[in-house]
């Protein structure tokens, strides 16, 4: 073990700083070898086979090239949950659980509909499914490779949610269709101009899809999501999104333009616009 942990400080010190090679080192070393974290972390030498050798040397690589831990292991954790994650989808992000903590906190005991848009993994959906448990828990997304992950991960975790394919923008919602109490999305909202600041990581792994708006309409999942809600959310209803930290006052507008009652836009824990709830009192 000793031997690889030095083989990850040389192979990724041009990428990685000391603590997140360490970090990563040990991840791979409990993904391929199934040490656990106080067998790594007492610093004992364990033996590793050739085969789980070549195993990590590989993995390594994949790291040296930018590709995220996450797609490497074909795991992420977010809030309480263990999740399958690959290319198809966004790897969860702890802003996320953020935008998860405020619903549960708001909606704790009580029953009714919840609607995630653009699923993904159904990180949002299978958290809410656990802790709310009075409220049936509906999914969309335009993604099939998408979908089929989210099914997996609802299924390894033994959680109700209901899936379906379907592209926000070519919905229409049909005479007598049944309201939702609440709406949540966590959209794409990265302009090209921004992502031209990101890093390899993000940008040669994750989902093109899942990220990206035009420079000229960076808001415009947000007006779909708003006239969406217009027609399927509950009169007591609110809609949960988080959103770009670039257009807060823009999109709460957004959201006041459309008819909503209360906008409450909330930062996360780094200080930055990050998470919209926007409430309807009324039909």
């Amino acid at each position: 073990m000793q031997t690889f942990l030095a083989s990850a400080a040389i192979s990724l010190k041009e990428y990685y700083r000391p603590e997140e090679i360490r970090q990563l080192a040990y991840s791979l070393l409990e993904d391929c070898c199934g040490f656990s974290k106080n067998e790594i972390y007492a610093g004992k030498d364990t033996k590793i086979s050739a085969k789980q050798r070549e195993e990590l040397e590989q993995k390594l690589i994949r790291l040296a090239r930018g590709e995220p831990l996450q797609y490497i292991t074909k795991l992420a954790y977010f809030y309480d949950l263990k999740l399958a994650v690959n290319p198809a989808v966004l790897i969860p992000r702890p802003e996320t659980e953020e935008l998860v903590e405020w619903i549960i906190s708001d909606s704790a005991r009580r029953k009714g509909k919840i609607l995630d848009v653009g699923t993904g993994s159904a990180c949002i959906a299978l958290a809410l499914a656990k802790h709310l448990p009075g409220m049936q828990v509906e999914a969309w997304d335009i993604s099939p490779a998408a979908l089929a992950l989210a099914r997996q991960n609802a299924a390894d975790l033994k959680l109700d949610i209901q899936l379906r394919e379907q592209d926000l923008f070519s919905y229409s919602p049909k005479p007598g269709l049944s309201t939702y109490d609440v709406i949540v999305s966590n959209p794409p909202y990265v302009t090209t101009t921004e992502a031209l600041r990101m890093g390899k990581r993000v940008l040669d792994h994750e989902p093109a899809l899942a990220l990206f708006v035009p420079d000229d309409d960076p808001l415009v999942f947000y007006r779909a999501l708003a006239a969406l809600a217009a027609g399927i959310l509950s009169p007591l209803g609110s809609v949960y999104v988080e959103i770009s930290i670039y257009y807060g006052k823009e999109t709460v507008q957004l959201f006041k333009d459309a008819g909503f009652d209360e906008v409450v836009l909330r930062q996360d824990l780094s200080g930055r616009d990050r998470m919209i709830k926007a409430s309807k009192y009324h039909g």
